[in-house]
């Protein structure tokens, strides 16, 4: 199995060492891929070099059972600092672009922010590469809000992370060939909803989110439970809402 949702690097003050990670989801024996971007590229002071370190790091995972592949986590700062598509992707053999509309304001009114757009959505369909988009309920987070890419980039394989509004997803995964979805943070309600609108349900992905749950569990509910274990939890929790 899969998973297309793992996070590595500053997540606020605490930073999640992709190795620690890496070997955590290795011991649950549960997945054999896993899709990962840094959490890092939310700090204030972020600078593409320094994301790149991460990679660098994290690439040099060696191990018989679990691949690991790097998501870019591109943002506007990127665009404003004219350091383009091509070349932020220049380093790593990158298995998609991730996009997080509410973190960074991804602005379709900006001229420069459009032809990013643009040119990230042609790079993954001439790649045939995944985008990887944050979605929510709100107007910057809509899963329709890149829509008007997803039918003229039909070989970029776009996945609306966490699901979320459940119906405005379904629309999307049923619409276009090329939507997925997955299911980061998703709550059983949702869930259920989810598998009743899609009319095929393997476009639902499998994604953990993690380690954001674990941050979560010991801000919130001060629970001391090892990386290992968590991630074993949050695969049963998937498990356990029939996933496919």
């Amino acid at each position: 199995m899969k998973d297309y949702h793992v996070h590595i690097g500053q997540f606020n003050e605490i930073y999640y060492d992709a190795f620690n990670i890496f070997n955590a989801i290795e011991s649950s024996q549960i997945v054999s891929e896993v899709y990962y971007s840094s959490t890092s590229s939310c700090r204030n002071d972020v600078e593409l070099i320094g994301i790149e370190e991460e990679i660098e790091y994290a690439q040099k995972y060696e191990s018989n059972f679990l691949k690991v592949k790097p998501y870019l986590w591109y943002i506007p700062k990127y665009s404003d600092q004219n350091i383009s598509i091509n070349s932020a992707l220049s380093s790593f053999d990158y298995c998609g672009i991730k996009l997080h509309p509410f973190a960074h304001c991804w602005n379709l009114h900006n001229s420069k922010h459009i032809k990013t757009i643009e040119e990230i959505f042609a790079w993954a369909h001439e790649k045939e590469k995944q985008i990887l988009i944050h979605c929510a309920n709100n107007n910057s987070c809509l899963p329709t809000r890149f829509e008007q890419f997803f039918a003229e980039y039909t070989n970029a394989k776009i996945i609306l992370a966490h699901s979320n509004p459940v119906s405005e997803t379904a629309q999307m995964v049923n619409k276009y060939n090329n939507v997925f979805c997955d299911t980061a943070c998703i709550q059983k309600e949702s869930f259920d909803q989810l598998k009743k609108e899609i009319n095929n349900t393997k476009k639902i992905l499998f994604g953990s989110d993690f380690p954001v749950n674990n941050y979560f569990n010991k801000l919130l509910f001060n629970k001391k439970m090892s990386l290992s274990k968590e991630y074993t939890e949050t695969c049963k929790i998937i498990k356990n809402l029939n996933y496919e």
